[in-house]
């Protein structure tokens, strides 16, 4: 099974929940037409009211001052070095990233929020979709700054804004520089894993100003579903992927990239969603409340909302409420019925990836991470607790990050890995979708560092592993979503038995 075709089939927001990057957000135009649309209408709209960025120190320059042929934007005819802007600008669905708040989903959204704007003038789709500013934009900015916007998420975005550093960049001795003095200019260094999983999360979980809450769900903005390894292998590379092996491994067929990559996009989404929750506790207004029909959301800002909808399970709300029916049936596990199941999606393996780096144990009744789950569970939660608890299990994964960034995984390591979560996934599977498709996805990535650093070419590790990718075809196929639905209507008590039990003969094949 090839695990990046298996990735495509059912994650990124396209096959499984047929969203974010599916044919619903295409303009309906041809490229050229839309940006000359896109150019008319901010134009006309932000000669109105005259607004303009909050200049706030350093500044993007555009992805001009990157695609010159003896730059970045080389014809491919060497690879992916040396041609980075033009696979971006070709391929690259950031490239889009503006393009898409004209469409209709965009505008729908925007008339059901009651903007006072429209989507591609409000800041709060601006700071992720097109992101011209670091930190994120505290206005809406000018029309002399809409070629920037059209740029999309763009090269600055992941690697900082370059006013400080594009000179130094150029010179020959950039290379002997170190990785905090280049980090002092504002250049974001994403061969390190955490340095690439903090950058993805800014926008793919969140951060302050850059926050898609349950008010953004409800008027039809994409679930974010963020795993990184799997991100990894959907992204058009306009890098050199050996380059990525080389660094996490003796060699470039012994590396355990895919396993680390995994390793570290789990602590760093984590480590995200915490920084968002602990700014939702910190700023939520309680006196914010939208009862007129006529009020409108602000289109400057995120309104942060105590508790938040958005960090809980959303098929715990949305399914059938038959009775009985098999979620009383399986229970509630740590929680009571009617409780909030919160994390769903980011936190379910992650006491697998800290154990593993010797951090903390955050399987034992007593931690940081149980007392958030608890907490959060409540219909509201008290916001002194929530926050020390989350800063506490920040600087675990912060550890456990660190720890595991400088290591060269081992086989015995991986498959440890690959045991520990087949066992979590058995029951997280049987309490969420998210659960049993975070434990999917995991088990694919581990999985494929595991078979590049132990070598699975023949023999009984070769079986193994042909035995491990039937049963995660298997899992797949159980978790993907109807046809025309946006959440697993299917997912019921048989779908998630035959999982576990799939997750079972993984267990015992490594066993």
């Amino acid at each position: 099974m090839d695990w990046k075709l298996t990735f495509r089939v059912l994650f990124t927001a396209t096959a499984l929940a047929g969203v974010a990057v599916s044919g619903r957000t295409s303009l309906g135009v041809e490229p050229a037409e839309s940006v000359s649309v896109a150019l008319r209408s901010f134009n006309k709209a932000a000669e109105a009211d005259g607004s303009a960025i909050v200049d706030r120190g350093r500044h993007f320059l555009g992805v001009g001052s990157c695609s010159a042929s003896n730059c970045h934007g080389g014809d491919g005819t060497r690879g992916a070095v040396g041609s980075e802007y033009s696979i971006w600008i070709q391929a690259d669905k950031h490239a889009e990233a503006f393009s898409v708040l004209y469409n209709e989903t965009s505008q729908r959204m925007a008339r059901l929020l009651k903007l006072d704007k429209p989507a591609h003038q409000a800041v709060l789709c601006l700071n992720c979709h097109a992101p011209q500013n670091d930190p994120p934009f505290a206005r809406a900015s000018s029309h002399e700054s809409l070629s920037a916007l059209l740029d999309g998420v763009s090269c600055e975005a992941c690697h900082g804004a370059a006013s400080d550093w594009l000179g130094p960049h150029v010179r020959r001795d950039w290379s002997k520089k170190s990785s905090a003095a280049k980090a002092a200019l504002g250049f974001r260094d994403t061969r390190d894993l955490w340095t690439r999983g903090k950058a993805c999360a800014d926008c793919h979980v969140g951060e302050a100003g850059r926050d898609v809450n349950h008010d953004l769900y409800a008027a039809g903005h994409p679930r974010l579903f963020f795993e990184m390894s799997a991100f990894n292998a959907n992204m058009p590379a306009h890098w050199d992927r050996n380059d990525d092996r080389e660094r996490t491994g003796p060699s470039r067929d012994k590396s355990s990239f895919e396993a680390k990559l995994w390793a570290i996009g789990q602590l760093a989404s984590a480590e995200a969603a915490l920084d968002l929750l602990i700014h939702r506790a910190d700023t939520a207004r309680d006196d914010f409340v939208l009862i007129e029909k006529a009020a409108k959301y602000p289109s400057d800002e995120t309104v942060a909302v105590w508790p938040e909808f958005a960090e809980t399970g959303c098929f715990a709300c949305h399914h059938n409420l038959d009775s009985p029916s098999w979620r009383q049936k399986r229970g509630y596990a740590s929680r009571n019925a009617g409780g909030y199941p919160w994390g769903t999606w980011l936190f379910p393996i992650l006491p697998t990836v800290v154990e593993v780096a010797g951090s903390a144990d955050l399987t034992i009744a007593e931690n940081p991470l149980a007392r958030l789950t608890a907490e959060m569970a409540r219909p509201y939660p008290n916001r002194t607790t929530v926050v020390s608890a989350a800063k506490e299990l920040q600087a675990v994964l912060t550890k456990s990050a660190q720890t595991i960034n400088s290591r060269q995984l081992t086989a015995e390591q991986i498959a440890g890995w690959m045991m520990d979560v087949s066992t979590v996934g058995m029951s997280a599977s049987q309490q969420s979708w998210d659960g049993a498709t975070q434990s999917w996805l995991s088990l694919t990535a581990i999985h494929q560092g595991w078979s590049d650093v132990s070598g699975t070419s023949s023999g009984a590790r070769s079986e193994m592993s042909r035995q491990i990718n039937s049963s995660l075809e298997q899992i797949r196929g159980h978790l993907e979503f109807p046809v025309d639905f946006d959440s697993p209507r299917n997912f019921t008590a048989d779908p998630a038995t035959a999982i576990t039990t799939e997750l079972k003969k993984i267990h015992d094949i490594l066993k």
